[in-house]
């Protein structure tokens, strides 16, 4: 669906916007604005990753930027394409071209908002903000995520067991691993808004909103590779700890397993089996023998 939400006569710069266009309509786009039909094949490849390339022969840009796919929810996924949609963007002075395959609410109410006249746009201006709010998308998934790690390390110090707790974890790790490779290959983005509208202050509004969301990429997927070590060494400590108690038993019981063992092989010549104080004197020397394995090991501060 083709919508022209701004001309030159109104605005000082035309804003054509495509959502879930036509294979026909982009071929009559190509041809009616003279784009390379490479760009277009760009655009009809949905997995395409973010990137910038200048359009020489028309002295503009065309950008690729990735969005939170808005209908995600609390999905898992395992790679961009699933957890995004592109937004791809012509840029040139006085004309602005967007196309998208998903609807965006943010960008379904920035378009109401300048087709009705409330907020004033510029070519250059609504590419930053189109950028920013690319990139803000991502906010409340990283904060989620955020809030789970909080969530996580709480129960671990508490002490907790919870049976999917390595998976979770292992599940929040990837989600922090793939937006952190996202947010990495869009740093052109961020250059083409420092070399080509950084006089523009939404230029540094989109700049600063990358870094933000960046900052917290980095955040949540360091935190979530630290929780799965501490994870890891706190499941050790306890195995260690259920070995410590079972090496400490079982040596408490060694010497009275031999006592036992030695007058329990029925030789015919054994003199305590008869001897009348023989089952006392038995229990006592064993006794003794708890006893001082036990003060040993508190000196030790085995116990």
């Amino acid at each position: 669906m083709h919508t022209l939400v701004f001309s030159g006569p109104s605005q000082g710069f035309d804003w054509n916007h495509y959502l879930e266009p036509e294979d026909s309509e982009l071929s009559e786009l190509s041809e009616t604005l003279d784009i390379n039909p490479l760009y277009i094949q760009d655009v009809m490849q949905a997995e395409h990753l973010p990137k910038v390339e200048p359009v020489e022969e028309k002295g503009g840009f065309f950008l690729i930027v990735r969005v939170l796919d808005p209908k995600l929810g609390n999905k898992d996924f395992n790679s961009i394409p699933e957890a995004t949609r592109k937004l791809a963007i012509f840029f040139r002075q006085g004309e602005v071209i967007s196309i998208q395959r998903t609807s965006f609410p943010w960008l379904d109410d920035l378009i109401r908002k300048c087709k009705s006249g409330q907020e004033p746009m510029t070519d250059k201006k609504l590419v930053c903000r189109l950028l920013k709010h690319s990139f803000k998308s991502f906010e409340p998934l990283l904060q989620k995520l955020a809030s789970d790690l909080d969530f996580f390390e709480s129960k671990l110090f508490e002490n907790e067991r919870f049976p999917p707790f390595a998976k979770s974890l292992y599940s929040l790790k990837t989600k922090a691993s793939i937006l952190k490779r996202l947010f990495a290959i869009s740093a052109p983005l961020v250059e083409f808004l420092r070399e080509n509208l950084h006089p523009e202050p939404f230029a540094q509004d989109a700049i600063d909103m990358y870094n933000r969301i960046f900052t917290l990429v980095e955040d949540v997927s360091e935190r979530s590779a630290g929780l799965i070590n501490l994870n890891l060494s706190i499941n050790s400590q306890r195995s260690n700890e259920v070995m410590r108690f079972l090496t400490i038993y079982s040596a408490f019981f060694m010497p009275l397993t031999f006592i036992v063992g030695v007058y329990g092989m029925n030789f015919s010549n054994m003199p305590e089996i008869v001897w009348e104080w023989g089952y006392v004197v038995c229990w006592v020397l064993m006794l003794i023998l708890s006893v001082i394995h036990f003060i040993w090991f508190r000196n030790k501060k085995w116990l």
